[in-house]
C-alpha cells in the first residue's frame, strides 16, 4: 500500500453453491408470505483503494472504462432539492453535453438518484431515510439483455434501435465538494473476469425488474478512487456496453479511514443513461 492508497472495507456477493440453482434476487417490497426479501448473502472484505487523482487527466472510456467529465451545472446546491429544476435543468445538461463529450447520435437519461448521508448511516435507525443512502454493496447497475429492454421501452417505436451500439453509462457527481465522507470506488474493468467475478442479479420492484449484476470478491480486483473530488468533477463509467460484452465497471462507496471528524456527509446525484451511437 502507497501513501496514495488506502485501506478500508465493502460488501461482496459470497460465493455459495445456492447461486449454481437460484438467481440471486432482492424484493424492493414486502415479500410474500413464505419468501424470503432476498436470498444475497455478503461477504465483507478489505479492499485497498488506490488515488487516482495524479492520474486524472489521462483515463479514458476506451482504456479505463471511465473518466472524470469536468462540468458545471447551472444549478446551485439547494436547485437539487427542487425534482423540476433537476429534470428540466440538470438531466438536459447531462444529456447534451455527454452526447458532445462521447460523440454519440443521441443520450437517454432513464433514472437518477439523488443520495444524501444520514449522520447515523451505515447503522440503521429503524425508520425510513428521508434520503437515498451510499451503497457500501460492489456491484455494476446493468446487464447486456436489460440495456437492450430499456432501449426497446425508451424507444417502442423504432424496431431497429437495438442494432446499433449501445452504452450504459452512470455519471456521479458531489453536491458538495470535497468529498471527505464515503467516496465513490471504481474497479478498473481490466482486472475483472466478468465470467467469475460478477453474477448477474434481479432487483424486484412493484411493477419491474432490474438485471444488475453482483461482484464476489477477489485478489485481483483494483479498485481506485479520486481524492478530495470536487461539485464539478463528475465520474463517468461503463457500466455494459453492447459492443464490448467484457467491459464494465463495478463500484461501491466506501468509509474513508481517518476521515476528518467535522467532514460533512455526502451528498451526491447519479444519473443512468444509454447512449446510442451511428450504425
Amino acid at each position: 500500500m502507497t501513501s496514495t492508497s488506502v485501506l478500508t472495507h465493502t460488501h461482496f456477493l459470497q460465493r455459495d453453491k445456492l447461486y449454481d440453482h437460484e438467481k440471486p434476487y432482492s424484493l424492493r417490497f414486502t415479500a410474500p408470505p413464505g419468501l424470503a426479501r432476498a436470498n444475497i448473502k455478503l461477504d465483507k472484505r478489505d479492499i485497498i483503494v488506490n488515488d487516482i487523482r495524479p492520474k486524472k487527466k489521462s483515463l479514458s472510456l476506451e482504456s479505463n472504462g471511465c473518466f472524470i467529465w469536468d462540468f458545471d451545472t447551472g444549478l446551485s446546491y439547494d436547485d437539487f432539492d427542487d425534482k423540476t429544476k433537476v429534470k428540466d435543468v440538470y438531466l438536459a445538461e447531462v444529456a447534451e453535453g455527454l452526447r458532445k463529450k462521447l460523440g454519440a447520435e443521441k443520450v437517454q437519461i432513464f433514472e437518477h438518484t439523488l443520495r444524501k448521508r444520514h449522520a447515523e448511516f451505515p447503522i440503521s435507525t429503524g425508520e425510513p431515510y428521508a434520503f437515498n443512502q451510499p451503497t457500501s454493496i460492489a456491484h455494476v447497475d446493468t446487464t447486456i439483455p436489460w440495456c437492450h429492454a430499456m432501449a426497446r421501452q425508451l424507444n417502442p417505436r423504432d424496431e431497429s434501435v437495438t442494432d446499433c451500439r449501445i452504452q450504459c453509462v452512470n455519471i456521479w457527481k458531489p453536491l458538495r465538494g470535497p468529498v471527505q465522507d464515503w467516496p465513490l470506488a471504481l474497479c478498473d474493468p481490466n482486472s475483472v473476469r466478468s465470467d467469475y467475478d460478477l453474477e448477474p442479479c434481479d432487483l424486484v420492484y412493484p411493477d419491474y425488474v432490474v438485471e444488475n449484476r453482483q461482484v464476489y470478491h477477489s485478489d485481483n480486483l483494483q479498485w481506485f478512487y479520486i481524492s478530495e473530488q470536487r461539485e464539478n468533477e463528475a465520474w463517468v463509467f461503463m457500466q455494459t456496453d453492447t459492443g464490448r460484452s467484457d467491459w464494465t465497471v463495478a463500484h461501491t462507496a466506501f468509509p474513508l479511514p481517518n476521515a476528518p471528524k467535522n467532514a460533512a456527509p455526502r451528498e451526491s446525484i447519479e444519473v443512468r443513461a444509454l447512449v446510442y451511437y451511428e450504425q
